[in-house]
């Protein structure tokens, strides 16, 4: 059928909402704002959760990992931040980035389980590989000449990053070294989709994990 109202609205942010994410299950919504806040939302109830600050400035993008256990948040503080989606507890911040950080990306769960590992792309003209388990910078990904706006984790193992430059950059995040550079288009390039972002390990009829 199709969508001729809206089913509900869900006030919280006194500023902008820049980013939202849904969870891996689908029942929860993470936003993240120009109040400098990250906020949680049960979507059966369509109430609020949690309010968790830490950012010093706008909050530009929000992303869960895989088993939905963390979420991380960057900013125009440069930090990427994770966070306790059950608790809304701070459970520490990723620093090295000079500017903003304009995308969030996790290792997907069919390379990685539990995934550790998460990219952050930067106006810093760099993007950097995490550990979420230390909030330790693994490696850098410095090929950009301008500003990068978004990344992406492919299923095939190699982040992918975009950017002002025009270039979208496939990459070896074991490495931190370039596979290729993708070239033809004339400004820039904003966002990415991938098709091998998700794999299906599994049918729904078999419990074993075995190959049909």
């Amino acid at each position: 059928l199709p969508v001729t109202r809206s089913s509900a609205t869900i006030p919280g942010h006194t500023e902008a909402v820049l980013h939202v994410a849904f969870s891996p299950c689908g029942s929860r919504l993470a936003s993240g704002s120009g109040d400098t806040t990250v906020r949680f939302w049960n979507l059966s109830t369509q109430l609020p959760q949690h309010q968790c600050r830490g950012h010093r400035d706008w909050v530009l993008c929000v992303g869960w990992s895989p088993d939905g256990r963390l979420l991380a948040s960057g900013g125009m503080d440069g930090a990427v931040l994770l966070w306790d989606p059950a608790t809304g507890e701070a459970l520490g911040a990723c620093k090295g980035h000079r500017q903003w950080v304009t995308a969030l990306a996790w290792e997907p769960a069919h390379l990685q389980s539990p995934s550790t590992r998460l990219v952050s792309a930067s106006k810093d003209c760099t993007a950097r590989v995490w550990d979420s388990r230390t909030r330790r910078s693994l490696c850098t990904l410095g090929g950009h000449t301008k500003a990068v706006a978004a990344v992406k984790w492919g299923g095939d193992g190699l982040v992918y990053t975009a950017g002002r430059d025009c270039l979208v950059i496939a990459w070896d995040p074991d490495r931190g070294s370039i596979v290729k550079q993708l070239k033809g288009h004339a400004h820039w390039v904003n966002t990415l989709a991938l098709s091998s972002e998700h794999c299906l390990r599994t049918g729904a009829f078999d419990h074993r994990g075995r190959r049909p």
